[in-house]
């Protein structure tokens, strides 16, 4: 009786060896470099500031004359520190439906771009859709812009997912008088990044 005591014990050992082994490596398949645990998904935040000029004639692509604004921000995010380019052309519409009465609105042609963190990881994204209200009299404009994460480097080399920013921008220059479009922006994202 006592052999078969010994026997279930050692079967217990070798079980419990097993599941701990098992479990010990689930949880370091699902950690990201740093040994941080890490969901399929998670909600990611930003705040940012920075400025944007008027880029090269090569990013007009739908031809109407306005090439695309390159910004260049900083800020804080769910990762920390983050940088941001972003590449925006927008384009004039005749008909105003988002914004106020005196305000011109411009909807988003096509848009990108890169956020770094602090850790060196970037992620990739486009966005999708967005308009801009500009008002001419106060040189200031509010915009959104929804978009979608594809890809990067690191932990965010697959990522997809939802994103969108809403920002306010004061023009320090505008293509109407000076020829080119200079200013200041704030601004915050949020959305959700997908590790596949």
């Amino acid at each position: 009786m006592n052999q078969i005591k010994y026997g279930d014990l050692s079967l217990l050992k070798v079980l419990s060896l097993f599941l701990c082994s098992t479990l010990i490596l689930g949880l370091c398949v699902s950690c990201d470099n740093n040994s941080n645990a890490q969901d399929n998904e998670i909600a990611f935040t930003e705040v940012y500031s920075g400025s944007f000029e008027t880029g090269p004639a090569s990013t007009d692509t739908n031809g109407d004359g306005r090439p695309a604004n390159l910004g260049t921000f900083v800020g804080t995010s769910t990762f920390g520190t983050v940088s941001i380019q972003s590449l925006n052309e927008f384009e004039l519409v005749l008909e105003n439906a988002n914004c106020d009465i005196g305000e011109d609105e411009f909807s988003l042609v096509r848009g990108n771009f890169v956020k770094r963190f602090s850790n060196g990881e970037l992620i990739f994204g486009t966005w999708d859709s967005g308009f801009s209200c500009f008002d001419p009299i106060t040189n200031t404009s509010t915009s959104t812009q929804v978009g979608t994460f594809t890809g990067g480097s690191g932990q965010f080399e697959n990522a997809s997912g939802p994103v969108q920013i809403d920002y306010s921008s004061t023009f320090l220059a505008t293509p109407g008088v000076e020829g080119f479009s200079f200013g200041g922006t704030t601004g915050d994202g949020f959305g959700t990044i997908i590790f596949n």
